[in-house]
């Protein structure tokens, strides 16, 4: 058994491709993958999970980037909210209180 580190980039559409090197044989192994990230001074406003570069993949998504677009153009977009407002607004909204 073998035990290699890679550090790799990881696309907006997930993908990672790995060259192994020349003393791993060809044929049948089993693979485990850690994913460890390394750390970064990236803020929140860095994150982008899916990306606009991917084309909507359900109808749903394809109405909602539609209204989203609709809104952006009439200047009405507000802004995102963070992880920490999105939490308090859904508490707020199930009348979940802080103890």
């Amino acid at each position: 058994m073998q035990t290699l580190t890679f550090e790799c980039e990881v696309t907006v559409e997930r993908d990672v491709v790995l060259r192994l090197p020349t003393t791993i044989a060809p044929g049948r192994h089993r693979i485990a993958l850690v994913i460890d990230p390394v750390e970064s001074p990236a803020s929140e406003a860095d994150l982008d999970p899916v990306g606009d570069t991917v084309p909507p993949r359900t109808g749903l998504w394809a109405r909602l980037a539609a209204v989203r677009d609709q809104a952006a153009l009439a200047g009405e977009l507000a802004e995102p909210m963070s992880w920490d407002d999105v939490l308090a607004e859904t508490q707020r909204r199930r009348g979940d209180l802080d103890d």
